[in-house]
């Protein structure tokens, strides 16, 4: 079996670069992800079903295959193609190697899936169709509705025996999407499948983000006829509201320990970067000046903050201490306005949306260096990284249909849709999974 790298190579120097003239000081390298043109051939056949799971013995080849197709590295070959029988049970003595390498097959996922005493017992195993043997092999049991997380857990498996680093298979997505003419909070696993919604407030909500264990997300929400943020379970659960005060709380964020909250705040219809305690109770103004501070957003380490100013003029995106202080303008695309920032988790880029031909999303170092466009067409908003910070999710009106949310690998190929249905905005990433 070839290296995953001899498939990176070519894959990661598909990039096309152009060098845009800018009014500022520092000069802008654009580097369009034109998309790959080759990943590692892997066939996924349906399992074998063995004893009464003919359900998910369908549907957790569907959702490794759905997985490895996000990741950005495989090319998951249609099962149009494939020679064997859908559904063939037994070992590698009983089926053919020759009917996978005919297709071009590299790696081939099968795995026999039966229920017993109700759960699943799934055997799962990528087999190296080229030296004829097996490379990985696990079994799982969990609950018979909780197939995806089988199915998660071995596309993560696949992807550490390749890379050598664990996978976001198995993280969710909390995202905002209209319910009739309201905006509710829902959350979803990465591959927009297990989709749940978590508010039932009739009016607006906007801008959630998760805390540092991964088990409570805090938003803002019109429930109280006010715009307030709340905090509550991704498993579901009745809201618990933080803040009670005049104006707007948009953005909040939860320090690295979980403890505080920082977001802005509008005072006499200024907004300013603030830190709340998990009560509401405002402990400090991180930002002095007259400006419009909004978007704030921490660093990995909880020592810097990048956030939206309008301080030179239009929106830009800038960085400071946490404990506020003097800010450096980050953001130095051709753009009179640029907001939105996240920071990478591992604390080396940033990205954010400025407005040409469209909103775009933007990454940077953080100090506004190496900045690179990373979509042109239509709009596209909202980014969150992945907690491996290999990937980027945003919301696009380029992906089909009505607004929504895709993930962009950042070793290239094209944004994957990962919603459906309604309008769909604001996506943030959830923690790995502890």
């Amino acid at each position: 079996m070839k290296t995953i790298t001899q498939y990176l190579i070519p894959f990661l120097l598909i990039l096309s670069i152009q060098i845009l003239s800018s009014k500022e000081v520092q000069a802008q390298t654009d580097i369009r992800i034109s998309g790959a043109q080759s990943g590692f051939p892997v066939a996924i056949p349906q399992m074998c079903n063995s004893g009464n799971a003919a359900d998910p013995a369908v549907k957790i080849a569907e959702t490794i295959s759905r997985d490895l197709q996000i990741s950005g590295l495989f090319k998951v070959l249609n099962p149009a193609s494939f020679v064997e029988t859908p559904g063939k049970c037994g070992g590698p003595e009983s089926f053919a190697y020759s009917d996978w390498t005919v297709i071009g097959a590299e790696g081939v996922v099968k795995g026999d899936i039966k229920s017993v005493g109700g759960n699943l017992q799934a055997d799962l195993y990528l087999y190296d169709a080229l030296q004829q043997k097996a490379v990985i092999g696990k079994r799982y049991s969990a609950p018979e509705n909780e197939y995806h997380k089988i199915a998660h857990k071995f596309a993560n498996e696949i992807l550490f025996y390749f890379t050598g680093e664990h996978g976001v298979f198995g993280t969710q997505i909390a995202y905002v999407s209209a319910v009739n003419r309201f905006k509710e909070l829902f959350v979803m696993d990465i591959d927009g499948e297990n989709n749940k919604q978590l508010t039932s407030d009739r009016g607006l909500v906007f801008s959630p983000s998760w805390n540092p264990n991964g088990d409570k997300l805090i938003y803002t929400s019109y429930a109280s006829r006010s715009p307030e943020l709340y905090v509550t379970s991704p498993i579901g659960g009745k809201p618990s509201r933080i803040t009670k005060r005049p104006g707007l709380e948009i953005g909040a964020k939860f320090s690295k320990d979980g403890s505080k909250v920082l977001s802005s705040a509008s005072f006499d219809g200024v907004s300013k970067i603030v830190m709340f305690d998990l009560r509401g109770q405002l402990l400090s103004t991180l930002a002095q000046s007259g400006s419009i501070d909004v978007s704030p957003t921490y660093s990995p380490d909880g020592s810097q903050i990048a956030f939206c100013s309008n301080r030179g003029g239009g929106p830009q995106v800038y960085v400071m201490g946490s404990n506020g202080g003097a800010a450096k303008r980050i953001s130095f695309a051709d753009s009179n306005y640029c907001t939105s920032p996240a920071w990478s988790p591992k604390g080396d880029k940033v990205a954010y949306v400025c407005r040409n031909a469209g909103f775009q999303i933007f990454m940077s170092d953080p100090n506004g260096g190496a900045a690179i466009q990373l979509t042109f067409n239509g709009d596209n908003e909202d980014p969150s990284w992945s907690p491996d910070g290999r990937f980027l999710a945003f919301s696009s009106t380029t992906l089909g249909g009505p607004k929504s949310i895709g993930i962009l690998s950042l070793l290239g190929g094209k944004p994957t849709k990962v919603s459906n249905g309604a309008v769909s905005s604001q996506p943030a990433w959830s923690p790995m999974e502890k």
